[in-house]
């Protein structure tokens, strides 16, 4: 089955897909949707790790399956010199190639920058990993955990009296496949200016240590360390997790409005020009007072009740959604962020949608993951070279 290529803002772009697990493949999951041909370099017999990864139906992994789709699917193994040559022949066509390897992996294998510039003066070589291509800790491993607990996530999550804890999903991974796939955004967008490609390099402790946002402002500025807060920002007040008799649900007033329109629902007016309360430094200064006068009317009253009261008067609010109740809210249902497609093994399954909503080149999830190998002989003829006779392909089951 030949894949289905969105016509997006990146149609015409070719990327060359050497990256495995996550955060590689989250980056080239975004050209993809957005039309870029990219072609997932993969070990014969072998594959993308992720391909076992749970959940598993009919042999297939669903997790492999969401980060993958719409690309291409070429056995190679670059290690060896029949297939590092026909690599570089692919090369010769590419926009882009990505890998997510340990530092100078690409070198030791002949096919470091300076070895495919010198094929095509016009690539992109995009790396990503742990610590970056250069630093004192270039050469150590990685993975989003080890990311999120050296940049300073974990210190700043979770309750002041638990333990330091990860953000749930690896944002890590997935900050750092987005930074890469702007990389390389950006590098395209050069390259028509100049006509010459470069490198890009994004590193997950990087990319973790980017995104603390108010904590590195408050380290700079007063040189103080911010700990563990729960659901509170200290930047703002009231900005918390509140219990109603049915749960519970989040209010966050980051500014003198949404707090006045809150105490008048509360019945609470007097809190508007009261000295502890009247600005959003104030209200940060007695939190803790603040919060338990809100926490006394919302435990007296539903989450149904609560919820449309606020928002029809414009306070920002949320109930907490379990991953069932978001997947089938209606906004994003709305959005198209759960989107049906037919896999060849599996069947009918849903991958998450193109969150960059384009208005005239608009992304989309048009072809599920390939299976391993699937596009090996479309690729190898395309290069003029016949998959059949080029020593037995197909006794390695890739074709």
């Amino acid at each position: 089955m030949s894949i289905k290529e969105p016509k997006g803002a990146l149609a015409g772009v070719r990327v060359i897909d050497l990256t495995h697990a996550y955060n590689g493949p989250f980056c080239t999951m975004h050209l993809a949707d957005h039309g870029a041909e990219v072609i997932k370099i993969e070990k014969p017999l072998v594959g993308d790790m992720t391909r076992e990864w749970p959940p598993i139906k009919n042999g297939e992994s669903g997790y492999f399956g969401n980060l993958n789709r719409n690309k291409k699917s070429v056995t190679l193994d670059i290690k060896q010199e029949r297939d590092k040559a026909i690599f570089k022949e692919l090369v010769k066509t590419a926009d882009v190639v990505v890998d997510n390897f340990r530092p100078g992996t690409m070198s030791r294998l002949g096919l470091g920058y300076e070895v495919l510039v010198e094929l095509n003066p016009r690539i992109i070589m995009a790396e990503s990993s742990g610590f970056g291509q250069y630093g004192p800790l270039k050469d150590r491993p990685a993975y989003d955990v080890i990311a999120q607990s050296m940049g300073g996530i974990c210190s700043i999550t979770g309750y002041p009296d638990g333990l330091p804890i990860k953000v749930g999903p690896a944002i890590a991974d997935n900050y750092t496949g987005t930074y890469l796939a702007l990389g390389i955004i950006l590098a395209l967008y050069n390259r028509e200016k100049t006509g010459r490609g470069q490198q890009v390099d994004v590193a997950m402790l990087d990319t973790v240590f980017s995104v603390l946002e108010n904590a590195i402002p408050v380290y700079a500025v007063t040189g103080e360390t911010l700990g563990r807060t729960g659901y509170v920002d200290p930047a703002t007040s009231p900005y918390d997790l509140f219990e109603c008799q049915d749960g519970h649900l989040v209010i966050a007033c980051a500014n003198n409005n949404t707090f006045n329109r809150l105490c008048k629902l509360m019945n609470k007016a007097n809190l508007i020009e009261h000295p502890d309360y009247c600005s959003n430094d104030k209200r940060c200064e007695n939190r803790s007072q603040l919060t338990k006068i809100i926490a006394a009317w919302t435990i007296t009253k539903s989450k149904d009740e609560i919820e449309p009261l606020l928002v029809a008067e414009g306070v920002p609010v949320a109930s907490i959604l379990n991953i069932a109740q978001a997947a089938n809210h209606p906004q994003i249902i709305a959005r198209e962020m759960l989107v049906e497609i037919e896999h060849p093994v599996i069947g009918p399954t849903k991958y998450q949608g193109v969150p960059i909503k384009l208005s005239k080149t608009p992304g989309a999830v048009c072809s599920p993951a390939p299976l391993l190998g699937q596009h090996t002989a479309e690729v190898l003829l395309s290069l003029g070279i016949s998959p059949i006779n080029n020593q037995d392909f197909s006794e390695q089951k890739v074709i």
